[in-house]
């Protein structure tokens, strides 16, 4: 392959010579980047086309003077270029899992499972009403202090732990009978 040919025929505009060179470099850079960099077809292909593509805008610039570098500068663009797919594919994978990450303030709820859930709501209703509808509150006010609850029941905040605690070890025991089964 005669590099001085085709970078003379780039600068004059002979296409037939910059056809040829193409498709046997393109051949060249396929191959390399398959073998040498385990890039599956299409990638391969991608890549040749544009490291290609590239040297020749260079050559019309005047930015690659030695014929004889030619051929190491092809390699390394459409190596180069490949390397940089792979970076990308991996960012963009990494970013698309980031997707299915869950925020903190989530992650509790997404923690029960279904089969869990169905045995919470139905150790829910066999509560005695008066523990239903302390427990109840605190799942509509989660961020709720024991001195809000013990005055939203008439109750002391000693009391308040104390009935949660109780009504927490009952429903902890029901769902675990529950799912046991």
């Amino acid at each position: 392959m005669d590099h001085k040919k085709f970078i003379a025929a780039i600068k004059s505009g002979k296409t037939g010579t910059v056809d040829s060179w193409y498709k046997e470099m393109f051949k060249i850079l396929c191959q390399y980047l398959q073998v040498v960099m385990g890039a599956n077809h299409a990638d391969a292909e991608d890549c040749a086309q544009h490291a290609i593509l590239m040297v020749i805008e260079r050559i019309k610039q005047n930015a690659i003077r030695e014929p004889g570098s030619l051929y190491f500068y092809v390699i390394r663009s459409a190596k180069n270029r490949y390397l940089r797919v792979q970076f990308e594919n991996r960012r963009s994978n990494f970013q698309e899992d980031m997707t299915h990450y869950v925020p903190p303030n989530e992650q509790i709820d997404h923690l029960v499972t279904r089969e869990e859930e169905l045995a919470l709501g139905f150790c829910l209703k066999k509560l005695k009403s008066d523990y239903r509808s302390f427990i109840d509150y605190f799942f509509q006010f989660p961020g709720a202090h024991a001195s809000d609850v013990a005055d939203h029941f008439g109750i002391t905040v000693n009391n308040v732990w104390v009935r949660k605690h109780r009504i927490i070890k009952k429903l902890s025991e029901c769902v675990e009978k529950k799912t046991s089964q």
